[in-house]
């Protein structure tokens, strides 16, 4: 059997390879040893480790983009938690600590306008939208142990679907619709298991659940943008996963599925996907990760499953490199930068930003550049250069998500940066619009901020 070439290495690096003087180490596995298919690793010419070079042009389309504070909205005076949009950036979803899902639409000057209003009654700690196929469901993981799924054309008063967690656990992290075209598999954080259900299936059963991919807390599932079946799973292990689903049909486990494991060698908070050049400017060729010590990495998600998980960047100690390079620009921000938020693409492919908070809700953009060419190949050579924008006069509290995508392929709306606070407010910034002036009005009684306790 054929495994791609960085799976085979990686999973020798958690402990196949075993020297204790057990017959063990000697076995013949016959059918099932990997052999070569052909590979050949790339010299430092062709290694994308070596040849991607992030982009940045200080007058781009992207820094005018952030400019100005144009429409809040407050979601009933409860956390939010996170942002989810769907595939083209018209809807998008706040997820509330109140047990509510707010949906909005956004025209194209990034104004939201609210669609409908999801009520669990109980906590929901993620949602995830359908591709184009079906941009009308919506999926919601709950900590009740179900993710239950919506149909935005037939009401939000019940949903169409409900999916029990198996090993009776009581809280789903996360949740990802794809799988193939249509978007028929739902995948499911449950503990440090992914279980999966075939939702034109009448069986609300688990389809199968990979258990020995990651041994602590599963935190993110996430289906690629344009490969619909390659999964990519994140976990408090500080593992990165992908998988290839395209069997779901016939049936499947981890170890058939598993393309590439990815090390980050700390709690990876969340994943998402970005475009580094290297192929296509409109595919999604990489995945980027940030971690519970405000770390950022990127590995290449492309289409060659032998290069998946290549690491192409890490920007560590991304939070004090944050702070030191503001501090020439805006000495008053960078003493209070506290966390990363995400990273997102800018209007040209390999031009990429990191958001970064303060405890009292600024936002600074940091432009992904090139660190000195003597440390071409480590993780010394891409680094935070100073702040494009920061945000202000929007949040007054921790700023827990931010969806923003400037790339020349996407709609209007996703061009406009997207945030949610813990002061309930949902912002949206636009170029050219004045601020207000005074400050968005915060509830002092709530408690304070939970941004390093996420779990």
């Amino acid at each position: 059997r054929t495994k791609p070439h960085n799976s085979t290495r990686d999973m020798a690096s958690r402990g196949n390879n075993d020297d204790d003087g057990d017959d063990d180490d000697n076995i013949d596995v016959g059918e099932n040893r990997f052999i070569n298919d052909g590979y050949v690793e790339p010299t430092m010419a062709d290694d994308e480790a070596f040849r991607w070079c992030p982009t940045h042009a200080p007058n781009t389309a992207a820094a005018a983009l952030l400019t100005a504070k144009s429409h809040t909205t407050s979601n009933d005076g409860a956390y939010n938690t996170s942002i989810a949009a769907s595939c083209d950036g018209t809807r998008v979803g706040v997820v509330t600590t109140s047990g509510r899902v707010h949906v909005y639409d956004r025209d194209e000057t990034g104004a939201t306008h609210e669609a409908f209003v999801v009520d669990v009654g109980r906590g929901v700690n993620e949602c995830a939208f359908a591709s184009s196929a079906d941009p009308h469901v919506i999926a919601l993981a709950c900590n009740d142990g179900t993710c239950k799924v919506y149909d935005g054309r037939m009401g939000t008063s019940s949903p169409v679907a409900v999916y029990r967690a198996p090993f009776n656990v009581e809280d789903v992290e996360s949740c990802a619709l794809g799988g193939d075209a249509s978007d028929a598999l739902l995948a499911v954080a449950v503990g440090p298991h992914i279980a999966f259900y075939d939702r034109r299936s009448t069986s609300t059963a688990p389809l199968t659940v990979f258990q020995d991919a990651h041994s602590e807390t599963v935190t993110c599932v996430r289906f690629h943008p344009e490969r619909r079946s390659n999964l990519y799973t994140a976990s408090v292990d500080g593992l990165v996963c992908a998988f290839n689903c395209e069997a779901a049909s016939g049936g499947f486990n981890d170890e058939d599925a598993l393309i590439s494991i990815m090390s980050t060698d700390a709690a990876v908070n969340n994943i998402g996907f970005c475009r580094t050049g290297a192929s296509s400017g409109t595919e999604h060729d990489a995945v980027w990760c940030t971690t519970g010590i405000e770390e950022v990495h990127i590995f290449v998600a492309g289409g060659d499953p032998r290069r998946v998980g290549v690491p192409l960047a890490h920007v560590a100690n991304a939070r004090e490199a944050a702070q030191r390079v503001s501090a020439a620009s805006a000495p008053d921000f960078a003493s209070q930068v506290d966390y990363i938020i995400g990273v997102h693409d800018g209007v040209a492919p390999g031009e990429l930003y990191v958001s970064a908070g303060t405890q009292s809700g600024a936002i600074g953009v940091f432009p992904v550049v090139r660190g000195a060419p003597a440390a071409i190949g480590t993780p010394g050579y891409v680094t935070l250069d100073a702040p494009v924008a920061i945000l202000r006069n929007g949040h007054r509290d921790i700023v827990r998500s931010m969806y923003w995508d400037a790339n020349a392929a996407m709609s209007e709306a996703s061009r406009v940066p997207l945030t949610c606070g813990e002061d309930s407010l949902v912002c949206s910034w636009r170029p050219s619009v004045e601020t207000d002036g005074g400050p968005v009005h915060v509830d002092r009684a709530r408690p304070p901020g939970r941004r390093h306790s996420p779990y």
